[in-house]
C-alpha cells in the first residue's frame, strides 16, 4: 500500500468512527443531510461510510435514518468481560452496595465525558440507577468532580469556559474557578460529594481510584436518596469509598 493510500484509509477510518460517536451521542435515527450539517462531514462522504458500515452491522438504515446496530454490541460485551478495572471493581461494588444499601458504580473518563462502566444496584425499591454504558458530563455528579483531579489545571480550565456557568439540579449555580476549586478541593481530600447536582433529592460520593503508573484512572460512586444519604451515614460512607478505591488501585496496579 503506497504512503497517499495508508493515509485515505487512516482518514476513511477515523471518519467512519467519527460517525458511530456521533449516531451514539444522538442516540436516535438520523438522516444523512442532518448528519451533514451537524458535523461537517460532505454528504457523499458521510453516505459512503454509513453504506459500509450497514453492510458490517453497525448502524441500520430505516426509513431514510441510521442509527447504531446490534453490531456494536458484542464489542461492549467483549469490553466488559475483560476489562481488568470491571473485573477487579466487582467485588468491591458489592461490597460497598452491602454496606451502604446504595447503588455503587465505576466511571471512567473518555475525554470531557465520563462513561458508567460497572454498577451494583441498591436492594431499595426507591433507588437511583444510570444505565451502564452512559455517556455524562465531567461536571455534574460526583464522580465527574473525582474524574476531574486526573486533568491538568490548564485542560480543566478549558473545559469549564466552555460550559460557565453551570445551574445545579437544585438551583445552585456555578463558575468555572468555584468548578476548578470544587476540583481542588477532591484532590485535598480523595473524596468528592454532589447534592442534587444532576437530580433534585439526589446524593452521591466518588473517590478517584488512583495507580502508580497511571494516575486517575478511574471513579467509585456511592448514589442514593438525599433522604437516606443524611450526615451520619455520609461520614460512614466517606471512609468506605475511599478505602474501596484504594483497593481497586491495588488490585489494578497487580494485575488483578
Amino acid at each position: 500500500m503506497s504512503q497517499n493510500n495508508a493515509k485515505y484509509s487512516v482518514r476513511s477510518l477515523e471518519k467512519a468512527l467519527d460517525l458511530l460517536e456521533y449516531l451514539e451521542s444522538v442516540g436516535t435515527p438520523l438522516g444523512v443531510r442532518h448528519i451533514e450539517s451537524e458535523t461537517g462531514m460532505p454528504k457523499s462522504t458521510a453516505q459512503r461510510l454509513l453504506e459500509v458500515l450497514e453492510r458490517r452491522g453497525y448502524v441500520k438504515k430505516q426509513a431514510g435514518r441510521y442509527s447504531l446496530w446490534i453490531g456494536a454490541v458484542p464489542l461492549s460485551r467483549s469490553f466488559l468481560k475483560g476489562d481488568i478495572l470491571v473485573r477487579a471493581s466487582d467485588e468491591i461494588l458489592r461490597s460497598l452496595t452491602d454496606i451502604s444499601s446504595e447503588t455503587t458504580s465505576l466511571y471512567v473518563r473518555q475525554g470531557f465525558d465520563r462513561i458508567l462502566i460497572h454498577r451494583v444496584e441498591s436492594p431499595h425499591p426507591l433507588r437511583f440507577s444510570t444505565p451502564i454504558g452512559e455517556r455524562l458530563p465531567l461536571h455534574l455528579g460526583a464522580s465527574g468532580q473525582a474524574l476531574c483531579t486526573g486533568m491538568s489545571d490548564t485542560e480543566l480550565m478549558e473545559y469549564f469556559s466552555k460550559i460557565e456557568p453551570v445551574r445545579l439540579a437544585g438551583g445552585t449555580e456555578l463558575n468555572r474557578f468555584e468548578l476548578l476549586q470544587r476540583v481542588q478541593n477532591v484532590r485535598t481530600c480523595g473524596y468528592a460529594v454532589g447534592v442534587a447536582e444532576r437530580y433534585k433529592e439526589v446524593t452521591s460520593v466518588a473517590a478517584p481510584v488512583i495507580t502508580p503508573a497511571e494516575g486517575v484512572i478511574a471513579a467509585i460512586n456511592i448514589v442514593g436518596p438525599t433522604s437516606r444519604m443524611d450526615s451520619v451515614n455520609m461520614e460512614r460512607l466517606l471512609i468506605e469509598i475511599r478505602g474501596a478505591a484504594a483497593e481497586l488501585s491495588v488490585r489494578v496496579s497487580a494485575g488483578f
